[in-house]
């Protein structure tokens, strides 16, 4: 029987791939967050009045792996890549920076087809902003449209792209219908369950 670690655990369930289990662990189910939540200071230069649009806890194998919230600025109801929004993760477990690049290359590349050069320097630049965390530590991804993507890692910069085709394609990893994790995309754009409550 395969020998199971969270963090094993974590790129097992993100990709999808089968893991035999006994049968009274817990199967992976996505659950919505109580706790009022305040925005995070590093989205305050690039705009007033963000809002929570949903939120969700990732779990899987009787193990939780984080909690997501995205952040958007006012405007059209309708969730759009063509308008800024930042993915909020605040992390619950170990995970090494390595697995997080190689399961995030892995999907984006799933959803967006992207030629092999593409995806090496794509591969290059998660290589430089993905650490490994622990749980406590907290990842906001910011998307700004026409601009690229910025990477904050407990508040401080982490690094970022002008490539506004990453930026997509990497978001849309939770964000796509193609996600491995429609539930959990479901709670993110507010479309199952009441969001989070907001610190005010």
């Amino acid at each position: 029987m395969l020998k199971s670690s969270p963090s094993l655990l974590l790129i097992l369930a993100l990709l999808g791939l089968p893991l035999t289990v006994s049968a009274s662990t817990a199967v992976p189910s996505v659950a919505a967050p109580a706790t009022a939540l305040a925005v995070p200071e590093e989205l305050t230069p690039f705009g007033n009045g963000w809002n929570l649009r949903g939120s969700g806890v990732l779990r899987f194998f009787g193990f939780k792996a984080y909690d997501a919230h995205l952040w958007q600025l006012p405007g059209n109801a309708e969730f759009s890549y063509a308008r800024p929004f930042a993915l909020d993760i605040r992390y619950d477990m170990n995970i090494k920076g390595s697995d997080i690049v190689n399961t995030s290359l892995i999907e984006l590349s799933r959803i967006t087809p992207t030629p092999p050069e593409q995806l090496g320097r794509w591969s290059t630049l998660l290589g430089t902003i993905f650490t490994d965390v622990k749980p406590g530590d907290r990842l906001v991804g910011l998307h700004l449209p026409g601009r690229g993507v910025r990477f904050f890692l407990n508040g401080r910069l982490r690094g970022e792209s002008a490539d506004t085709v990453f930026s997509e394609a990497f978001f849309k990893i939770w964000l796509d219908p193609a996600t491995k994790r429609p539930e959990l995309r479901a709670r993110l754009l507010g479309q199952a369950a009441a969001p989070t409550a907001v610190a005010q």
